[in-house]
């Protein structure tokens, strides 16, 4: 007995009403009333649904099909979630076996989780938000933002939907097999899907911190890595790994156990789970995306929150942002990776117009006003030298004095501050980090700070740099050179 596919259309359609798009000559959608979607193949030879997962217990003309065959483009628009590698397939032999399967998966033992909460979003604050982004670009690119598709925002963003494309084409998970569970292959082509440096692709990940530049144990992977030599740990992961990919793994408790595993590696399970759904889970980068937020008026915190709970809240966060961006930018529409991208490249952007490296375009005006956060920061600095003096000395001197000494007048300090900033390109002498200056977005680890090379010395000519505060403060009284060079180790890099 075969199911018409006309037939079995038509039985979707009395069930649901209307498709969740307009149907095409290959694929009819449909949406269940607890947000499922699944769809016909109207040009297979017999009918064939795609679904989501969990696969249904055993129905009677229902077959499960080995492979979903699910990159057919007309999936697409609110029928994307079929395109996830995790998608299924069936065929049905008969009307009743098709509305066994209905039973199953719009019936009410079926009903989707509830959506985490968006954090709380104020639409006059995003107006704002988004009218500062646009000085930035402007200033950054010397033209608005206009579309995803073209421009600065493309530029630097258009790079994550072909890097997991290659990441996924590595892991290649329908080969993967639960036999394989714990003898590694799983965990090899994982760290091969992160650790992505392809020069001919011009493809690298930087979603996860993965280079061995900064130690072993800053390397977001690391666990990883050592599962290879750890049986019990590789064992776990890979079943974890597994039931996300795989099979019908609940999503919270696989992230919050590989939470725990990894260390609370935030860009590394995100990463997990941004290329296990491109249209649900997105990248994160804690600190960037705070500052984002935070600038939006948006009181939602990542960072050190590693949990299935906040993460969900992060991307129903993205998502209530795309509908605010197409009003703000006059676009019909904007994907869940765009309102990604738009928070990463604001938070850049911020981060630039903290440091002053937001250059202006040519020809145009001063449309940020970053000299002003220098000019605070440098009295700011002189004010210090002042106090530490008067703490010194009990008195405010500019010539003379014991122990800690101004040999120069406070316009002179001033000046000379301004030369070094200028001489180090407005980066901290001892690390090469890139100084924020005064102001509500900037990291005050990273502000500037006056710092005598010989600490038994005065404030003189020649005897002073400008570092990162925490630098100075890590620093104290120790010997610089002895200080650079403990630093240097610290980056893999001995002393000549």
């Amino acid at each position: 007995m075969t199911l018409a596919i006309a037939d079995a259309e038509a039985i979707l359609r009395s069930r649901f009403g209307e498709p969740a798009k307009p149907p095409t000559d290959y694929v009819v959608g449909f949406t269940t009333s607890s947000g499922r979607v699944l769809a016909i193949h109207r040009e297979a030879t017999e009918t064939r649904i795609w679904f989501q997962p969990p696969a249904p217990p055993k129905l009677d003309g229902v077959r499960l099909m080995d492979s979903a065959s699910n990159s057919n483009s007309n999936i697409n628009g609110p029928l994307l979630p079929l395109r996830a590698p995790t998608t299924l397939r069936i065929e049905i032999d008969s009307s009743s076996a098709l509305t066994k399967f209905l039973d199953w998966y719009a019936g009410p033992g079926r009903a989707a989780p509830a959506l985490a909460a968006s954090a709380a979003i104020d639409s006059h604050a995003f107006r704002e938000a988004f009218a500062r982004f646009q000085v930035l670009m402007t200033a950054k690119s010397g033209r608005p933002f206009a579309s995803f598709a073209d421009g600065l925002i493309y530029d630097w963003e258009s790079y994550k939907p072909r890097l997991r494309a290659y990441a996924l084409g590595l892991l290649r998970t329908g080969e993967w097999s639960e036999a394989a569970i714990g003898s590694g292959a799983i965990l090899n082509r994982m760290i091969e899907a992160i650790e992505i440096q392809n020069s001919r692709s011009n493809l690298t990940n930087n979603l996860v911190f993965w280079q061995n530049r900064f130690g072993h144990a800053n390397r977001d992977h690391r666990a990883l890595l050592e599962a290879a030599s750890n049986p019990k740990l590789r064992r776990e992961i890979e079943q974890l790994l597994f039931g996300l990919f795989r099979s019908n793994a609940d999503e919270g408790a696989t992230f919050d156990r590989l939470s725990e595993l990894t260390g609370g590696k935030y860009p590394l399970l995100a990463y997990f789970y941004f290329l296990k759904d491109m249209d649900r889970f997105m990248p994160i980068q804690p600190t960037g995306f705070d500052r984002a937020f935070r600038a939006a008026g948006i009181d939602l915190s990542t960072l050190r929150q590693c949990s299935w709970e906040n993460y969900s809240t992060y991307n129903q966060t993205l998502a209530e942002l795309r509908s605010l961006i197409e009003t703000a930018a006059g676009l019909k529409s904007a994907r869940l990776v765009d309102a990604h991208s738009f928070c990463w490249v604001f938070a850049t952007l911020l981060k630039m117009e903290a440091e002053g490296s937001i250059a202006r375009a040519a020809g145009g005006r001063d449309q940020v006003r970053y000299l002003g956060g220098r000019e605070k920061s440098i009295i700011a600095m002189r004010m210090s030298v002042e106090n530490t003096v008067k703490n010194a000395n009990g008195q405010i001197v500019q010539r003379i004095l014991k122990n800690k000494e101004l040999r120069m007048t406070t316009a002179e300090l001033e000046k000379l501050i301004a030369s070094l900033l200028d001489l180090q390109d407005n980066r901290c002498a001892l690390t090469g980090i890139p100084f924020q200056f005064l102001g509500p977005e900037a990291d005050k680890n990273l502000l500037p700070s006056l710092d005598r090379i010989d600490s038994a010395g005065h404030y003189e000519v020649g005897n002073l740099q400008v570092v990162c505060q925490f630098i100075n403060f890590w620093k104290g009284d120790s010997d610089n050179a002895e200080f650079q060079r403990l630093l240097m180790l610290v980056r893999g890099i001995e002393a000549s």
